[in-house]
């Protein structure tokens, strides 16, 4: 299942129940992919809430530097 994001990027993200994540951020050409194995199936309890924003912020600093150059 994918989940929209609904940030300036149109990012989404692949989620499994053990916390695996694949992120993908089109504007920033950037994918992210999370390796996790908790012992508890869940992602509301694995998921720590900086993660997303965490993936956000180098997209936006991945752009800036970009366009810097």
């Amino acid at each position: 299942m994918l989940w929209h994001t609904g940030n300036a990027h149109n990012g989404y993200a692949a989620r499994g129940v053990h916390c695996q994540t694949v992120y993908i951020d089109p504007k920033a050409q950037m994918v992210i992919v999370r390796f996790a194995t908790h012992l508890i199936a869940g992602n509301v309890a694995n998921a720590p809430p900086t993660s997303l924003p965490a993936y956000q912020a180098l997209a936006d600093y991945l752009i800036k530097k970009d366009t810097a150059l």
